[in-house]
C-alpha cells in the first residue's frame, strides 16, 4: 500500500502544467484533494478525469477571502488537510527597465503572497492537529539569479525565505515544510517554448510524491532538480 493512501491535500495552480501533473500523481497514490486554480472549466475537467478524488475550487489565491473559502471547502469536504502544495506561479522575463510594475506585482502576488496566504489559512489547522506537510514549489531561480529574471528570481527567493522561516516556526509542532526547486520544465511558462531536454512536469510531480511519502521522522527540506543537459549543449543556461 502507498504511504500516501488515504491522505488529503490541497494543490494550487492545479489546472495545468506542473500542478495538473501533481494532482494526477497524488491521485495515483490514493490521495483525495482540493485542486485550486482560477479556471473552473479546467478544474472540472480534471475532476471528471479523476472522479471521487479531486474537488475543484476555482479561486484567486491573491485574494485573502478566496483563500479562506478554499480552506473552508477543504475542511468541510476532506475533514482535515495533511498536505498543502503551493505550486501556483507566474513569470515575466525582461530587463529591469522592461518589466512593468503590473508584471512585477503579479509575480509577487501569485508566487509569494499566494503561498503566504495559503500557509496563513492552513497552518492553524495543522498546528492544532500537530500534523501536516507544506510543500512549496520554488525554483532554481530562488537560489541563483540570471539576466532578465530580476522579478521572477526575487519572488522565488522570497518563497525560499518563507519556507526556511516556516521550518523554524513550525518545528515545535512537528510539522514538515519543504521546498522543491526545479530548473527548466517542459511547459510554456513565461511564454517561452520548452527545451527538449528540460524536466517534465511529471518529474516534479514525482518528487512531490517522494517528499510527501517520507516516514514521519524524516524531513526533506530542500530538493534541487536540474535537467541533464546534453553534452553538445552544455555551457548554456539550464
Amino acid at each position: 500500500m502507498s504511504a500516501l493512501q488515504g491522505r488529503t491535500a490541497v494543490v494550487t495552480g492545479a489546472s495545468r502544467g506542473i500542478g495538473r501533473a501533481i494532482v494526477r500523481r497524488l491521485a495515483a497514490e490514493g490521495v483525495r484533494m482540493v485542486a485550486v486554480a482560477r479556471s473552473r472549466d479546467a478544474l472540472e475537467e480534471l475532476a471528471r478525469e479523476l472522479p471521487g478524488t479531486v474537488i475543484p475550487a476555482a479561486a484567486d489565491i491573491r485574494d485573502p477571502a478566496a483563500v479562506d473559502g478554499v480552506r473552508d471547502l477543504a475542511l468541510d469536504r476532506l475533514g482535515h488537510v495533511d498536505i498543502l502544495v503551493n505550486n501556483a506561479g507566474v513569470g515575466h522575463f525582461g530587463l529591469i527597465e522592461e518589466l512593468t510594475p503590473e508584471q512585477w506585482d503579479e509575480m509577487f502576488d501569485v508566487n509569494l503572497k499566494g503561498a503566504y496566504l495559503m500557509c496563513r489559512a492552513f497552518v492553524p489547522h495543522m498546528k492544532e492537529r500537530r500534523s501536516g506537510h507544506i510543500i512549496n514549489i520554488a525554483s532554481v531561480a530562488g537560489l541563483v539569479t540570471f539576466p532578465r529574471g530580476a522579478g521572477y528570481c526575487a519572488s522565488k527567493w522570497g518563497v525560499i525565505a518563507l519556507t526556511e522561516t516556516l521550518i523554524q516556526e513550525l518545528k515545535p509542532y512537528e510539522l514538515k515544510v519543504s521546498a522543491i526547486c526545479p530548473g527548466s520544465v517542459q511547459t510554456h511558462f513565461g511564454g517561452t517554448p520548452p527545451r527538449d531536454y528540460s524536466l517534465r512536469p511529471e518529474d516534479v510531480a514525482e518528487m512531490v510524491a517522494v517528499v510527501a511519502s517520507q516516514p514521519r521522522g524524516v524531513i526533506l527540506n530542500q530538493i534541487v532538480m536540474r535537467p541533464l543537459v546534453p553534452a553538445a549543449l552544455q555551457g548554456g543556461q539550464a
